[in-house]
């Protein structure tokens, strides 16, 4: 009974000695391999035991054929006993990685409510109106300083030279 527990910890590895990958794909993957390995060993094992068991029902008397008998529902209990517990582990081991997940969303949601995004919008939105301003005041200088040089031209320009009175009277 020892030697075939042994047997199957020793030739399917385990979850708890293998240390499996975070991805999710690939644990599913594994224990489903697992899980139909676990399942093709117990089905096949207790096959073989029943023919066993008829050829020595053959051979022997009644009270070692219900010793063996006895022993095969033994055998074939600690398996599904091992089964049950690599099943266990499993799903504790998934409500681990749910838990973690959660715990990260939480803490996520912690920091977007913390960066307080109303103050932020009105932040933006009053740097965007003290960009227009400064934006028209730019507008407004240049337009100033063109009406200043097209005065000064005036004066000194035009009016030196008469250019109005010439054209006028081309004009008239």
């Amino acid at each position: 009974m020892v030697k075939i527990q042994n047997s199957l910890t020793n030739t399917r590895p385990s979850i708890e000695r293998n240390k499996v990958p975070t991805s999710c794909c690939y644990m599913t993957k594994r224990m489903n391999l697992v899980e139909k390995t676990n399942r093709t060993d117990l089905f096949s094992s207790h096959n073989l035991h029943r023919s066993k068991a008829r050829n020595r029902k053959s051979s022997s008397g009644g009270s070692s054929t219900t010793a063996s008998e006895a022993q095969k529902i033994q055998k074939s209990l600690l398996k599904t006993q091992q089964l049950l517990k690599n099943e266990l582990n499993r799903v504790s081991n998934i409500t681990n990685v749910i838990e973690e997940d959660g715990n990260i969303l939480q803490q996520t949601m912690d920091e977007h409510k913390s960066l307080n995004t109303k103050k932020a919008q009105k932040a933006l939105t009053s740097l965007e109106r003290a960009q227009q301003h400064e934006q028209r005041l730019i507008y407004l200088s240049i337009l100033f300083f063109g009406v200043t040089v097209f005065y000064i031209m005036w004066v000194r320009v035009f009016v030196k030279f008469d250019f109005i009175s010439v054209i006028i009277d081309k004009i008239v």
